[in-house]
């Protein structure tokens, strides 16, 4: 524990990093496990899963991307050439 007259003579920046560290170390220091059951791991995927999740979420994208309106007035950011 840090006494009165120590406290007395700190910095004002000194100060500042001290009361930073305090809940970091009292975090390290206590003794209290986390609250609830850790999380289980995830099943390895396979290349078969992923490659299936990949089409699924661009299928959604382009659902979700079909259904907003665009004016007809808007210009393309490219240009077609023959």
């Amino acid at each position: 524990m840090i006494s009165r007259k120590t406290l007395g003579k700190l910095t004002r920046r000194e100060w500042t990093a001290l009361m930073a560290a305090a809940p970091l170390a009292a975090q390290v220091t206590s003794k209290v496990p986390p609250q609830g059951a850790p999380a289980p791991p995830n099943p390895a995927a396979t290349a078969q899963e992923k490659l299936q999740k990949a089409y699924a979420d661009i299928r959604s994208l382009s659902d979700r991307l079909s259904k907003m309106e665009v004016p007809m007035d808007l210009e393309p950011a490219f240009a077609f050439r023959p």
